[in-house]
């Protein structure tokens, strides 16, 4: 993550920008204040992380949501900017992390969010490391217990309400498969999710101890 240097003023959104450099370097450019360029110019962008994930997982997703991708890129450029920028006070923080959502929560919703928002629980690693007791701290676990499919491996949540997404077949799977690659047993106790982790290990629990370690401790096996 740095602070945007690179990019010449005027050219294009903050979050335009943003977007850009992500795909582009894996890395966030932004910048301690705001142009007032209108960042719909990021929507094509978005588009084309939408196109490229789904190639890449072969999964059938469901339909891309430009309102909610884009409401979901907003507050993930604001949360790399209060990372970066550690002088912004609480108040704008609070605020900006307080906007709702405009659309329904359904899977649509979730998937499209997650387009920016997968990346929440790197960020949130790298805010904690600065100051764990940062206000940004406690704004971004609220967050990820509200969207449950892009905060997989953030310690310390609970009660996440996964039913906008999990009767989706193609979110469980990823919702799945990011647990267990992240090892991250707070995510087990629904039962959909338990017995897709299960199929996945079956005999071969080695892959994911711990989870597995979750999953069969109270299973009635005969050795």
């Amino acid at each position: 993550m740095q602070e945007r240097g690179d990019f010449p003023r005027g050219s294009a959104s903050d979050l335009a920008l943003c977007l850009q450099s992500l795909t582009h370097d894996g890395r966030v450019a932004v910048s301690p204040s705001l142009s007032a360029i209108d960042d719909n110019d990021a929507i094509p962008l978005l588009k084309q992380m939408d196109a490229h994930l789904r190639d890449e997982l072969g999964l059938a997703l469901p339909m891309f949501s430009v309102t909610a991708a884009l409401w979901g890129a907003r507050l993930f450029h604001q949360l790399c900017r209060f990372v970066v920028c550690r002088d912004i006070g609480e108040k704008p923080i609070k605020d900006a992390c307080s906007v709702s959502c405009p659309t329904p929560r359904e899977a649509q919703t979730d998937w499209s969010v997650d387009l920016t928002l997968r990346h929440l629980p790197t960020l949130f690693q790298l805010a904690r490391h600065l100051s764990n007791a940062d206000p940004l701290v406690e704004q971004m676990k609220r967050i990820a217990t509200e969207w449950p499919l892009s905060s997989v491996g953030i310690p310390g949540l609970a009660n996440f309400p996964v039913e906008t997404f999990i009767d989706h077949p193609a979110l469980r799977r990823l919702y799945a498969d990011r647990i267990i690659s992240a090892a991250d047993t707070s995510r087990l106790g629904h039962p959909q999710v338990d017995d897709l982790l299960r199929a996945d290990l079956g005999v071969h629990r080695e892959l994911a101890p711990h989870i597995a370690g979750k999953l069969f401790a109270t299973s009635h096996e005969t050795n």
